[in-house]
């Protein structure tokens, strides 16, 4: 079943079980009513007769055998074809007028008139059964007809107006259903088109605030993530490739030169595999950083609590180590949730980066607070034009295009910084020189 028609189909059901509930108190709200009026005038005659006893035993014993004195029963002439009466005297006679009632024991009146349904030739009727004293126990009842008649036309009714309004309830669910889900088609055909077309651009139009609006802003922020990483993913091929392109060039050049070994002396010969062990190695290294941006890697590693500061320290161990300049470390704990060897692979690159530029033989600054780590060089600084472009995939500056690298160290480092809920900056020193470095939030800040 649809979505629309399970909804039109509880709209149905909520609406019939509210109309099944509300015409059964309703109905039993009308007989109350009714055969309380029936009650009530029953109740009013048997009271008559315990106010008469006296009078009731004197009549019976003056007037004719087999008639009832209705006058002092509360009856009337044109009450006869709409009351029965009917009297058991204690010496078991028994005077009705005008049909035989069920019989009442005297001894099941004590606490008062009962009151009873019965059938009586085939009539429904009510019956009050009234303890007289000496004189026995009068009966009196009255036809239910017209109230069941009454009642049962009202039941049709109930009946009546409850089939028509769950069915309109049915109808009306269909139409709400559609309305509401009107915003969920939209959003079905926009997917159906993106997986047709691959066409990321599309939107679905929000004009409301509810929870299928933030469904609806939900996807199409879906879309906008997904067209700007299928985005991110052509430029870094389209960059890869015009990177790529330059030291396979002279990897093959040399490979050519190479081929020709008779002329070169060995001089030579060592200068070309110099060069060409060079290429690979550069290439190398640009092909592990293309993948690492291309399939993040590091993002499979699970989010642990770390401190930033026992990661800087293997970083700066690890640099020492290669004996590449003088690194010094200042830090606090820093705790924070996150990946450990992404968060080291981010620091590496700003080391690596700084002893690239650093050629002053000070030492290369790491500075570890609150969350936030810098690197500070003392080499030629950052142009302000460029510091907003050091982070991008393959940027190198005018005076960086003839030394070593891919362009792609800084880019590693915001990606992973913003992987962590985190952003870069680049700051000159003011005593030459650059500090870069990543902030991300402490844990449980």
């Amino acid at each position: 079943m649809s979505l629309r028609g399970r909804i039109a189909t509880v709209a149905a059901l909520a609406v019939a079980v509210a109309v099944i509930a509300v015409s059964v108190g309703a109905y039993f709200a009308a007989r109350a009513e009714l055969r309380g009026e029936v009650d009530d005038g029953l109740l009013a005659r048997a009271m008559l007769v315990e106010e008469g006893v006296d009078e009731l035993e004197r009549s019976l014993a003056a007037d004719r055998p087999g008639r009832l004195p209705r006058g002092i029963l509360g009856g009337a002439p044109s009450d006869f074809d709409v009351v029965y009466y009917q009297l058991a005297l204690p010496n078991g006679r028994v005077v009705s007028d005008p049909v035989a009632l069920p019989e009442v024991a005297q001894s099941s009146l004590r606490d008062g008139p009962v009151l009873s349904d019965e059938i009586v030739d085939d009539v429904h009727v009510r019956m009050a059964a009234i303890d007289a004293g000496p004189i026995g126990v009068v009966q009196i009842a009255r036809p239910l007809t017209e109230v069941d008649a009454t009642l049962s036309g009202f039941a049709a009714i109930l009946f009546t107006v409850g089939a028509i309004g769950t069915v309109l309830a049915g109808l009306f669910g269909l139409l709400v259903a559609r309305s509401a889900l009107k915003p969920i088609d939209d959003l079905t055909q926009a997917a159906k088109h993106v997986a047709e077309t691959r066409d990321l651009g599309e939107r679905i139009d929000i004009d409301s605030d509810d929870e299928v609006g933030s469904l609806a802003r939900s996807f199409n922020a879906m879309l906008a993530a997904l067209d700007e990483s299928r985005s991110q993913q052509r430029r870094l091929v389209r960059d890869a490739g015009h990177e790529l392109r330059t030291p396979l060039t002279a990897l093959r050049t040399n490979i050519e030169v190479l081929a020709k070994s008779d002329q070169l002396t060995d001089e030579m010969r060592e200068e070309l595999v110099a060069a060409a062990e060079a290429e690979v190695i550069d290439l190398s290294v640009l092909v592990i950083e293309i993948v690492d941006l291309a399939t993040d890697r590091y993002a499979e590693d699970p989010i642990e609590p770390v401190l930033i500061a026992d990661v800087a320290q293997a970083s700066v161990e690890r640099a020492r180590r290669r004996g590449e300049g003088k690194v010094v470390l200042a830090a606090t704990p820093s705790p924070v949730m996150g990946r450990p060897a992404s968060l080291e692979r981010a620091i590496d690159n700003l080391l690596d980066n700084a002893q690239k530029w650093d050629q002053s033989g000070q030492p290369i600054e790491v500075e570890v607070k609150d969350g936030r780590v810098t690197v500070r060089d003392h080499g030629p600084g950052v142009p302000k034009e460029e510091q907003a472009l050091i982070f991008d995939r393959f940027y190198r500056s005018v005076t960086a295009r003839s030394e070593p690298g891919s362009g792609l160290g800084l880019s590693i480092v915001k990606q992973i910084a913003e992987d962590h809920g985190g952003t870069v900056f680049v700051e000159s020193a003011a005593d030459r020189g650059a500090a870069i470095g990543f902030h991300i939030p402490l844990a449980g800040g």
